[in-house]
This record gives structure tokens, C-alpha cells and sequence, in this order.
């Protein structure tokens, strides 16, 4: 898919056709946007290595589908298409493989599947996760290091996004920002626990495109406590099969040096 950027500063409206962020994207902020409610909060990120060809994927989905219904949007997770073997989709289905998906399993070194990391730690979850909520409740009680809020309305096939990212603790070593569009109530093939494929498993948190670079881009921070940028993207949808009114805008903020998650929010897109 093709990435585009909407740049606002306070003092003119640029436009921009690069895939990368700058720091101009960024404008300097008193205070919170137009989302910014409950954003002083440490969510919880999970991503998960699935396939449309494992039978114990549905296990780690009842997992994390329980997990959801227990923390609400404190839980954020990605569903990223393993590339090979089970991740290769049924005939006459569509293909949610993705390049970037491809590129996080391979740093990851994922082989087998169901699969997660939770803030993108060095634990790796496998088979039903079932030690995963508890370790997911763990991280929700943490004090948060940094607030991030995310807002994203549509106009056709564009969608203008938000990004507020307000630090509370010095973070040294470098801060990205990741957007990732996902999408839910996606119907195909899945093979099933008892051997038996459902031809219409539901799928939800689908990764369908990362709009910033695959492992994200540079924040203009110095990292201090009491820094607060706001950023404001434009992305145009190209796949006529992405459904918007199912779709999620997920804003992960990471440390460059370990990829690891700080904080994240996600948002309906209106």
C-alpha cells in the first residue's frame, strides 16, 4: 500500500509524499488532543503470530478474546499472519500476509504458531497462552512511563490521524512511533482443535498495513519527562477489500534500541 503523510504546523499547511516521519511532522503541544481522555493510563500490547492453516490458533484467541472482555482497552492486540507453512491461507481465501508481518516474525524468529509477545519482550507465549493474562494484568498496574492518545477520522479512503505521545519518566536511547492499520469480523477458513476446518471463523485484530516504517519512526523528543508532541498524519487506503467501518488505527510508542513497547492506544476510525 501506498503511504502518504499530512503535515500541520502551526504556521502552514505542507504537504508531503515520503513514507518515512520527519521530525516536522510534529508540532509542540501545551496540551492534550482531541482523544486524549484516559490516555494517562499503561496499557498492554500483544502480538500474536497466527495462521489461517493452525488448528491450536483458536485456543490462544479464546485466551486473548477473555482477556479482552477482562481489561477492555487496556488490552491492545495486533494479529499478525504468519508468512509460510500454517500461515499460508486456505484456496479461494484471501491472502492477510503482509510485509511488514513478515518482517516482525523474521526479527522474532517465530516457528511455530499460535505465537505472542507481550510489549515486545523477550518472552515468547505459545499454545493456549494461558500464562499470558496474568503477565497482561501485571503490565496494566505499571505506572505508565508515557501517555499516548490516537484519534483517526475517514473522508472516502483517507484517514487523517492524531497522535499525542506526553512523557512522564526520562526515556534515554531513542523513541519510535508505529502505526499500524487492523482490521475485524474478517470471515475465512480456519482450521479447528477437533480437526475440522470452520469455513467461517471470524478473525479479528487482523493486521493489514503498518503506515510508518515497519518498525516505526523517529519521535523529535530528547526523551525528558514533560515532553509533549502531537503529530498529524494522512494515510490513503488502496485495498478495495479493507473494510474501514471494522478497522482500528493502533499507535505503538517504542524504544529504538530494544523495539520494546512503552506505551500504546488504538482507535475506532469515525
Amino acid at each position: 500500500m501506498k503511504k502518504s503523510i499530512l503535515i500541520l504546523s502551526a504556521a502552514a499547511l505542507l504537504m508531503a509524499g515520503c513514507d518515512k516521519i520527519s521530525p516536522d511532522d510534529y508540532t509542540q503541544s501545551a496540551g492534550g488532543g482531541s482523544n486524549w481522555t484516559n490516555a494517562n493510563v499503561h496499557r498492554a500490547f500483544v502480538e500474536k503470530y497466527t495462521g489461517p492453516k493452525c488448528t491450536n490458533c483458536p485456543k490462544a484467541d479464546v485466551t486473548l478474546d477473555a482477556a479482552h472482555h477482562q481489561f477492555g482497552d487496556k488490552l491492545i492486540v495486533i494479529s499478525v499472519n504468519y508468512p509460510t507453512g500454517q500461515g499460508v491461507p486456505w484456496a479461494g481465501n484471501p491472502d492477510l500476509r503482509t510485509e511488514d508481518g513478515t518482517a516482525w516474525s523474521q526479527y522474532f524468529g517465530i516457528s511455530e504458531l499460535p505465537a505472542a509477545y507481550l510489549d515486545r519482550g523477550t518472552k515468547q507465549y505459545t499454545g493456549s497462552m494461558s500464562e499470558i493474562v496474568s503477565d497482561i494484568e501485571k503490565v496494566i498496574n505499571q505506572t505508565p512511563q508515557a501517555a499516548v492518545a490516537v484519534n483517526a477520522t475517514a473522508e472516502g479512503d483517507s484517514i487523517s490521524i492524531t497522535v499525542d505521545v506526553e512523557l512522564y519518566s526520562q526515556l534515554d536511547g531513542g523513541l519510535s512511533l508505529t502505526l499500524a492499520l487492523t482490521e475485524d469480523s474478517l470471515v475465512y477458513k480456519q482450521s479447528m482443535p477437533d480437526g475440522d476446518p470452520d469455513e467461517n471463523y471470524v478473525h479479528n485484530h487482523m493486521l493489514r498495513d503498518v503506515i510508518t516504517g515497519t518498525w516505526g519512526d523517529d519521535i523529535p523528543m530528547e526523551g525528558l519527562a514533560g515532553e509533549h508532541k502531537v503529530g498529524h498524519f494522512s494515510y490513503k487506503v488502496t485495498n478495495s477489500d479493507i473494510q474501514l467501518q471494522n478497522c482500528h488505527i493502533v499507535a505503538l510508542l517504542s524504544r529504538k534500541s530494544d523495539r520494546s513497547v512503552i506505551n500504546c492506544a488504538e482507535t475506532t476510525i469515525n
